[in-house]
């Protein structure tokens, strides 16, 4: 199996969970958070989402992220250029809750741009390091990264699903 049909699996796998994961909530249980110092489904995502994104098109391919190139920013209401992985918890607080299905339909464009991107991916384009400044980062050690953080995030989407929802019965 080659590194690029691993983390196609990966990803492909992921999906499934979180659509399983997301199926039936409302606005108000993705918005929900246990605490006031903890992150709600409707965060997670959206930072996940983010992270692909960033990663994906401007590290890897140098890129405009779809985020700002296909106006996401605006669509979700959710501040420019951020992707929450330090937000203050005030940054936190103050984050606004974008449509479930508007981070959703911003999640599908991502992962489509990720596919197509896979696809076309040779073993030259995995061994190239896209920053000078980071070394041991090649294209295939950052996809490595962004799969698992995306496996990470959904098991915690699906442990917020099951704390306030349980699952659809």
């Amino acid at each position: 199996m080659e590194v690029k049909e691993l983390i196609v699996r990966s990803l492909e796998q992921s999906q499934r969970y979180l659509t399983n994961a997301l199926d039936g909530l409302t606005q108000e249980e993705a918005a929900w958070s246990p605490t006031p110092e903890c992150n709600s489904i409707a965060f997670t995502l959206w930072h996940t989402v983010r992270v692909e994104d960033r990663n994906i098109n401007r590290v890897i391919q140098n890129l405009t992220e779809l985020y700002e190139a296909e106006g996401w920013q605006e669509k979700l209401g959710t501040p420019a250029q951020e992707s929450g992985g330090r937000y203050t918890l005030e940054q936190l607080q103050a984050w606004p809750v974008p449509k479930l299905e508007t981070t959703q339909e911003y999640a599908k464009s991502v992962r489509e741009k990720t596919l197509a991107f896979l696809e076309s991916v040779t073993p030259e384009k995995l061994a190239e390091v896209p920053s000078p400044e980071r070394p041991s980062d090649s294209v295939a050690a950052i996809l490595g990264r962004i799969s698992t953080e995306i496996a990470m995030h959904v098991g915690q989407i699906a442990y917020l699903r099951g704390i306030k929802r349980g699952l659809n019965k």
